[in-house]
Order: C-alpha cells, then structure tokens, then sequence
C-alpha cells in the first residue's frame, strides 16, 4: 500500500470518527438560547418555580444563559437582584457558573479544532480521484453512525439519567460544587427536568442534522 493510499485511508477514517463529535458539539449552542428556553418552560412536566413567575424565571434564565454564551464576566450575574435588593446567586452559584463557562469554552475550541480536522480530512479526499467517488459512502456511513449512537442514548438515558447526571458532574466539575439546594436559584431556574429534557433535545437534534447529511450524501452518491 503506498503512502498515498494510506493517507486517504486515514482521512476517511478521521472524517467518520470526528463528524459525529463535531456535530454533537455544535448543536449544543442551540440549547443554550432564549427559543429553547421558552420551549422548555412552556413544556407542561418542567416543575413550576417557588421563587419566580414564569416571566421572572425565563428572565433570569436567559440572563444566565446571555453569560454562558458572551464575554460578560461573572459580575453580570452577580449584579442581578430581587425586588428586595437581594443578590439573585450566592457565592456558591457564581463560581459554578465561572466552571460552566470555562467548560463551554472548551467545548468551543475542542470543536472547532473537530470541525477543522473533518474539514481538511474531507477536502483532501476530495481533492484525490480514487477517494473523491467514495467521499458521498464515507459521509453515508456517519450518517448512519452518529443516529445510531444518539438512539442507543435515548433508550438508555430515561432508565439511568440519575446516575448520568452525576458521573457528568463527577467528571467536569470539582467535588460537590455543583450540588445546591432547591431553594437555590440555579435550581429553581433548571430543575432536574430541564436537564433530562434538554439532553432528549439535544439528541434529537443530532439525529436531524445526521439525517440531513444521509439525504446529502445519498442524492450524492445517485449523481455518481
């Protein structure tokens, strides 16, 4: 096998492996938005707030979530305040919020690195005649993998979400910081439901996009 072979050998490979983590990535921004916050908290099982009104706890949500997503430092969400002047997050909330950010932050990058790797892997099996015939097959085989990972998840996720849950935090966050108690405006604004739901979501959307990219890759194929 010359080294030529081998390359594209490799490309293939990278493209199919990488894709369905670039795409499980970039469809975590969505979530992360006042539309998906408002569908959330229309959804009739989202457990109703003791704290807030619906109006209030959408709000401060998307308050919360403008942080996520922008170069707003932490005093943005600790200026926010109640109509007794009170702080809306206590000290223990804010510093889980700064970790939440550095974690998207890396997610960002860690995607966009797996989008430009997929890119690249793509461009020079496009660039090859022996590969470019087989390009649509490889992207057909992705189409097929990443929904079948993202089923696999939602049958499994509603029997173990609990224990799910936790190891995530386990893994990301340091110790119990991430744990508050209900009267908490973390957790009056994201209950555990939101999060069971929003995982659903975001696995639905990944199956969507990977059926858009199979339809692509099969009228691909049927030009050849």
């Amino acid at each position: 096998m010359t080294a030529k072979k081998v390359l594209l050998r490799i490309c293939a490979i990278v493209m199919i492996v990488v894709t369905p983590w670039f795409l499980a990535l970039t469809t975590m921004l969505p979530l992360i938005s006042s539309p998906f916050l408002r569908l959330q908290y229309a959804r009739p099982d989202i457990p109703p707030s003791s704290r807030f009104s619906p109006e209030e706890r959408r709000s401060v949500a998307e308050a919360a979530a403008h942080y996520l997503i922008s170069r707003e430092g932490i005093e943005y969400l600790a200026n926010l305040s109640d109509d007794d002047g009170l702080p809306l997050f206590n000290q223990r909330e804010l510093t889980h919020m700064v970790d939440v950010k550095v974690l998207l932050g890396q997610a960002a990058r860690l995607d966009l690195a797996l989008g430009l790797l997929a890119a690249g892997s793509l461009g020079i099996l496009l660039s090859q005649e022996e590969s470019r015939k087989r390009t649509p097959f490889y992207l057909l085989i992705t189409s097929l993998v990443t929904p079948a990972l993202c089923i696999s998840a939602l049958i499994a996720v509603p029997l173990q979400f609990r224990w799910f849950f936790v190891e995530f935090h386990h893994v990301f966050f340091v110790g119990d910081s991430w744990l508050f108690p209900r009267s908490d405006t973390l957790i009056q604004l994201f209950p555990e439901r939101f999060w069971f739901n929003g995982l659903q979501s975001w696995l639905l959307l990944i199956i969507a996009e990977s059926i858009v990219l199979g339809i692509g890759a099969y009228v691909w194929m049927r030009k050849k």
